[in-house]
Parts: C-alpha cells; sequence; structure tokens
C-alpha cells in the first residue's frame, strides 16, 4: 500500500466558486490572498488569464500552463521566491486541473505573480505561500475576498 499525502491545503474553500467559474469566459481576472500563521506569512498578488492571451505566446508552448514571477526582486528577494517556488508550482498544477475538470475541457493558463510579501521574521513557505496563492486565486472570483486582501496588502506592505 501507498501512502498519499494531501499537498494542497486549503483546497475546500474553491468549492465556492464553482458556479462563477463555469461562467468564465477566460478574461484576465486579478485576484489577491495572505496567509498569515503562528510563524509563516505570504501575501500574492496576481493576474490569472489563458495562455492565448500572453503577450509572447508565441515564444511559449500554448500546451502548457505557466507562473509568471513579475515580482521586483529589489522589493522582494528571489530566495523567497526559490524556497517557495515548488509548492507554488504544486498549488497552480492543481488549481489548473480542477479549473479544467469544472469547465470540462483542458485549459491553459498564466498565473502572473506581480506582488508578493513577507514580514522579515517569518517565512513564505512551508505553507503559506500555496495557501496565500490559493486564496488570491479564490478572490478572483469573489469581490469581498480580494477587498480584504488589498486591505491587508496596504496594512502590512505601504508603498515607500
Amino acid at each position: 500500500m501507498v501512502q498519499l499525502y494531501n499537498l494542497v491545503h486549503g483546497k475546500e474553500s474553491l468549492s465556492k466558486i464553482i458556479d462563477k467559474l463555469r461562467d468564465w469566459n477566460f478574461e484576465t481576472l486579478d485576484g489577491i490572498g495572505c496567509c498569515r500563521k503562528h510563524d509563516k506569512y505570504a501575501l500574492i498578488e496576481l493576474k490569472v488569464y489563458h495562455v492565448d492571451n500572453y503577450p509572447e505566446k508565441d515564444k511559449l508552448n500554448q500546451y502548457h500552463s505557466y507562473l509568471l514571477w513579475k515580482v521586483d526582486t529589489n522589493q522582494f528577494p528571489i530566495e523567497n521566491y526559490e524556497y517557495a517556488q515548488e509548492e507554488l508550482r504544486r498549488y497552480a498544477e492543481f488549481i489548473t486541473d480542477w479549473f479544467s475538470t469544472i469547465k470540462g475541457e483542458t485549459i491553459y493558463l498564466v498565473y502572473e505573480i506581480n506582488f508578493a510579501g513577507c514580514f522579515p521574521a517569518d517565512v513564505f513557505g512551508r505553507g503559506a505561500a500555496g495557501r496565500a496563492f490559493l486564496d488570491a486565486i479564490i478572490s478572483c472570483f469573489d469581490d469581498d475576498l480580494y477587498k480584504v486582501g488589498i486591505e491587508k496588502k496596504e496594512k502590512n506592505h505601504p508603498l515607500k
């Protein structure tokens, strides 16, 4: 017998966006999510769109989805992303497969991460980045959750 692991935590919260997801016509969506635990914190702001809408789609294999990191490395060190990259990839793959299941067709998406936040004493990965990513996806379809994410970003990461 092979033990299986539940590697995507919080996925049950996706159930509240099923109807909106079915109606999604692949226009670009904006989302922002935050996860705060005892010693880990992550905030992610992103755009989600179909790979056909990527400006340089002719340079991509259109039969894949992509995680595109576009965060200013002066604002957020690349080491933090590299630490959580596998976690973010796992969540993005799960969400892409889940979206394809709900839509009833194979879809290929670009997850363009434009802002990430972390407190210096906390860890961006270890579950926080994935959960913030998941909440950002849900907020693409939930205006109230999106507003909460914006408030957390403005409070915890004010523009300098």
